[in-house]
C-alpha cells in the first residue's frame, strides 16, 4: 500500500513539473565575466556606452563626451558641452551624434572628437538618435521629435507632442515610433513626418519601444507593458508590473525583456504576453537588458550588474559597482560595458562555455 502511495505521488509531481516547464530543456552553459578594467570620468556616467571599432563611447554628468579605447580603457579625448549628457550615443560612418542637457544634438568626429555641427532645441536632450535614410531622428524634453540631415543637421521636419520626449524613438520600415510624457506611443511617417497613429496608455512613455516582428513594444509609467501593432496601433497585448516601468525592452528569440520599479526584470513571450519567469533585484531596475549569447545583462539602482540565463532566468553572474546603474549594459564582441552612479565606465571580458 505505502509503495502504491509513493508511486502516485512519483507521477503526481512529474506532472506537475512537466506543466511549468519549457518544452526544450535549455542546455546549461557556464558565464566567465572577469573584470577588465574602469575608466572614471568627472562625474556619474548615465548613459548607455556604445563601441565601434576599438572605441567605447559614453556621456557623463561632468558635461562630456568621453571616448577610451575599449581594450584597455584608456581616455582618447572628451568634448565638452555646457551640461549633462545621458543621451547614449549613435556611432556611424567616422561620426558620433548624441543629446545633452544643454539642449543640442551634436556630431562629432569619432576619431578626434572635432565638432562637426550641432542643432539647438528648446529643452534638454535626454533621448539618443536614431538613423534612417540619411535622417536623424531624436526627442527633445521641448516635447517635439526632430528629424535631422545626418550630413549638416538640417532640419528636415519635426512633430510636437503634447510632453517631453524622454526615450529614444525607433525606425522600422517606413515609420518611426517614439513615446512622450503624455502618455500617448506615436507613429509618423519617416519622410514627411505626418501622423499616421496614436495610442494613448495610462501614464508617461519615457522609454525606448522595440520594434519586432511587426509589433512595437514599450512599456509605461502605469504599470503596464503594450504590444502594438506596427502597422496600425492595435493592442496585441498588455501586461500589468507592480510598478511603474522606465526601463527599455530588448525583444530577442521571441522573448521580450524588460525592467520595472519593483525591481524585477520581466521575461515576456512576445507571441502573447505571457510571463515566463522574473528575477528580482534588491531595487528599481531602470536599466535597459542586454542579451549576449545565452545570457541577458541588466543592472539595478541597487548597484549591481546582473547576468542571467535568458531562458530560466536563472542568475550566472553578477556584479557590484560603486552606486546605483541607471542605464543599460552594452555586449558586444566578447565585452560587456556599462556605466554607473559611481562615475565610472567599467568593462569586462566575456566567456560562456
Amino acid at each position: 500500500m505505502v509503495y502504491r502511495i509513493l508511486i502516485c505521488l512519483a507521477v503526481a509531481l512529474l506532472v506537475t513539473t512537466a506543466s511549468v516547464q519549457p518544452t526544450a530543456t535549455p542546455i546549461p552553459t557556464t558565464l566567465s565575466a572577469s573584470f577588465a578594467w574602469a575608466y572614471r570620468a568627472g562625474d556619474y556616467v548615465r548613459g548607455r556606452p556604445a563601441v565601434s571599432g576599438s572605441v567605447a563611447y559614453v556621456g557623463a554628468d561632468d558635461n562630456a563626451m568621453h571616448a577610451v579605447q575599449a581594450g584597455t580603457g584608456e581616455a582618447l579625448w572628451q568634448y565638452e558641452t555646457a551640461d549633462n549628457v545621458t543621451s547614449s550615443p549613435l556611432v556611424l560612418e567616422g561620426a558620433i551624434y548624441f543629446g545633452s542637457w544643454d539642449g543640442a544634438v551634436y556630431a562629432l568626429d569619432a576619431e578626434s572628437g572635432d565638432l562637426r555641427w550641432q542643432y539647438e532645441t528648446d529643452g534638454w536632450v535626454t533621448a539618443s538618435p536614431v538613423m534612417g535614410d540619411g535622417i536623424l531622428y531624436i526627442g527633445s524634453h521641448d516635447g517635439f521629435l526632430y528629424a535631422l540631415d545626418v550630413n549638416d543637421g538640417a532640419l528636415a521636419w519635426r512633430y510636437e507632442t503634447g510632453g517631453r520626449i524622454e526615450g529614444s524613438a525607433s525606425v522600422s520600415e517606413d515609420l518611426v515610433f517614439v513615446g512622450s510624457a503624455d502618455d500617448y506611443l506615436y507613429a509618423l511617417d519617416q519622410a514627411s513626418g505626418q501622423l499616421v497613429w496614436r495610442e494613448r496608455t495610462g501614464g508617461e512613455i519615457v522609454s525606448t519601444p522595440a520594434v519586432a516582428q511587426g509589433r512595437v513594444h514599450v512599456g509605461s509609467l502605469d504599470r503596464t507593458f503594450y504590444a502594438f501593432e506596427a502597422a496600425s496601433g492595435q493592442v496585441r497585448w498588455t501586461y500589468e508590473a507592480d510598478y511603474a516601468i522606465e526601463s527599455s525592452p530588448t525583444v530577442t528569440g521571441g522573448i521580450v525583456y524588460v525592467g520595472a520599479n519593483d525591481g524585477r526584470l520581466y521575461a515576456l513571450d512576445a507571441r502573447d504576453g505571457r510571463l515566463l519567469w522574473t528575477y528580482q533585484a534588491r531595487d528599481i531596475v531602470r536599466s535597459s537588458p542586454a542579451a549576449w549569447d545565452r545570457f541577458v545583462f541588466v543592472g539595478s539602482d541597487d548597484g549591481y550588474l546582473y547576468g542571467l540565463d535568458r531562458e530560466t532566468g536563472a542568475l550566472a553572474w553578477k556584479y557590484r559597482t560603486g552606486e546605483a546603474i541607471a542605464a543599460g549594459p552594452t555586449a558586444v564582441e566578447g565585452r560587456l560595458l556599462v556605466g554607473s552612479i559611481d562615475r565610472r565606465l567599467h568593462a569586462f571580458d566575456l566567456e560562456a562555455e
